[in-house]
This record gives structure tokens, sequence and C-alpha cells, in this order.
């Protein structure tokens, strides 16, 4: 992966263009705003950022994705058309519709909190659904990791778990799926699973959590030996259901979504699963 043109150019997209250019891995990164001025100086700052910060990745500023021809991944960060701040809304078809052309032949990944509507309606619209993913349920997991290392007394990085649904809003923890040390967390402490969950209810991932989950999925893709994360991906079939955009687990790598990991949920687990996917089911609406 070489090139990666970014939609949106405020908080999220700056920063993720810049966690992308740290890592040294691409030769340009397009930051692309209807606000061409802001777009362009971003891109500057971070150009003649390089020097300092060590790396060389050339960032360029553009009011559209249209004349950049062909990249490797195209990232939906803040574009002005998406209304990110209202998760039950789904996105503009005409939107949709630049978006779907602007992939191409690459990836698309949604970096947005809400991004589950987008990453069906980009399916709906042709793309093939192996190229397409929404990045934010790794933020939400983290943020789990985060709460339940902090009752735990343990280092984020020693827990373990995934996140099912449309989280931010409806995360599913799977029963017992959240361990540290291979341990279950419910044998440590029966309430702090409860308690994480409960601390996230009405947050949303920041820009700079929401970079980081999409410069992590964006160089699993990108790798040669696939990764498992939780990711918005479109279901045609697993876990019962299709058509619908839901987080569930997937392998990611090889520039494609290779599979998909069906976790097996207990009963209330479920119905709440089931219920989520009647909910995101454009057919339903």
């Amino acid at each position: 992966m070489k090139t990666v043109a970014i939609l949106g150019a405020g908080e999220l997209g700056a920063t993720l263009a810049r966690r992308l250019a740290e890592t040294s891995r691409l030769a340009v990164v397009h930051l692309v705003d209807a606000d061409e001025g802001r777009a362009k100086g971003k891109a500057l700052d971070l150009l003649q950022s390089g020097p300092l910060e060590g790396y060389d990745t050339r960032l360029v500023g553009a009011r559209s994705a249209a004349g950049l021809g062909e990249v490797d991944a195209v990232v939906v960060a803040d574009a002005a058309e998406l209304p990110v701040s209202s998760p039950g809304l789904a996105p503009p078809e005409s939107f949709v519709r630049e978006v779907v052309e602007a992939t191409g032949r690459g990836l698309l990944v949604v970096a947005t909190a809400h991004g589950a509507a987008l990453v069906a309606a980009a399916v709906r619209l042709g793309l093939p659904r192996t190229r397409v993913v929404g990045s934010s349920p790794l933020a939400t997991a983290a943020a789990l990791r985060w709460h339940i290392a902090e009752q735990l007394f343990v280092n984020p990085r020693e827990v373990a778990l995934t996140v099912l649904g449309l989280p931010p809003d409806h995360p599913i923890l799977p029963h017992a799926s959240a361990t540290v040390g291979g341990v279950p967390v419910e044998r440590l402490s029966p309430l702090a699973v409860r308690r994480a969950t409960e601390a996230l209810k009405g947050r949303v991932p920041g820009p700079v959590a929401l970079a980081a989950a999409a410069c992590r999925v964006l160089t699993a893709l990108a790798g040669g030996v696939p990764a498992v994360l939780p990711v918005f991906v479109t279901l045609e079939g697993e876990y019962g259901h299709r058509r619908v955009a839901l987080a569930v687990p997937a392998r990611l790598g090889h520039g494609r979504v290779e599979g998909i990991m069906e976790v097996s949920l207990e009963a209330v687990d479920r119905t709440a699963f089931d219920t989520l996917a009647q909910r995101a089911d454009p057919g339903r609406a």
C-alpha cells in the first residue's frame, strides 16, 4: 500500500494523516476536503513537520478526490457530507456514490464512529464487501480494555476482548470473551465487564482513538500475515444475517477481508445481536 486518500481534513482526518505519515510506509497521503484551503494548509503543516518527526511521506491537499487517479485506499474521516453526528441517519446516496467512485479498485475504510451504515451502503452500490470495512469498533474495544484494566490494576495490553453489534452506542461484549492472561475477566471480577460497558455509555471515541483504529486496520489490510480485528463489515449469511453491516471479528490481510469469525453467542447476546441486525436492515426502514 503506497497511496491513501483521506476524505475530510478535520480533527480525525488530520490526525490520521499524521499517523499514516509517521509509519513511513506510504509514499503519498492525500487530504481531501471541500474547504481546499484547509486541506492544503494542514497537508503543508504536516509535510513541513516531516524533517522534525522523521518521516518523508508526501502529503497533498485537494478539494476533490476526482482527480487523484488510482489510490490504494480511501478513508472516510470528516467529510462534510457525512452526518457523523447522527448515528441513526443513513449517509446521503449522492455522497456514497462519490465515495464508491473515488475508491475505484482500492480499499474503503470508514473511520468515523458511526460507520456501519456507510459500509453497508457502499456494498449495496457495488463495492465488494471484501474491500469495505469500518474501523471504529477497534477504538471501542480499546476503550473497554482500558476500563477493565483500570479496575483489575493490570496493563491494558494484557486484556484481550472483541466487540460485536453497533458500537459505540450498542456494543456487545460476548460472554466470557474478555480475558486477562488467558483467564476470563468474569472469574477475576464479575462486575468488571459490566462497569466497563456502563462507563462507555453515551461516549463516542475521540479523533485520536479513531485515527489509531483506522491506522491499525489499514496496516492489517496491507500486511501479509492476517490479523483478526473487530470491524464493521457487511454480513452475507454469517450470524444468520444478510445485507447489514455490524461489528464482528474479521480476518484482515493481503489487501482484503479474508473472512469473518463467527463467535458462539449465548442467548442474551444472540437476541441483542439479532435485534441490532433488524434495526440496521435497510429493508425494514
